[in-house]
């Protein structure tokens, strides 16, 4: 199996590109702001952290989708921290949010 392949069979979602979303997230101590690097229904990445969080740290994630009234908040886990980048695993994350993730930036990489 060649690399690329390989990458791929360790993810079990579609990760899609964001054209830096901006985000807010809050820890136990203090609230960040980022920018969405890429997102799936299982994680994402972010860049041009306020305030990097921890690894292991939980965090709330806030996603405003652009044209819908309600925000997703999601329950994450930071798993990997860069500088001022870092990468989180949603831990808790409603079914209806998963399909509004999938949806919204399904649209948006296809330019609807």
């Amino acid at each position: 199996m060649d690399e690329q392949n390989k990458e791929q069979s360790k993810r079990s979602a579609y990760r899609f590109r964001c054209s830096k979303e901006p985000v807010t997230y809050r820890t136990a101590y203090e609230d960040g702001k980022a920018l969405l690097k890429n997102v799936s229904t299982d994680g994402c990445a972010l860049e041009w952290a306020t305030n990097p969080p921890e690894v292991d740290e939980k965090i709330l994630l806030i996603i405003e989708l652009e044209g819908e009234d309600t925000v997703v908040e999601i329950q994450a886990r930071v798993m990997r921290v860069e500088d001022k980048d870092f990468a989180v695993k949603f831990m808790l994350i409603e079914p209806a949010a998963k399909t509004r993730i999938r949806n919204y930036f399904s649209r948006k990489s296809r330019g609807m």
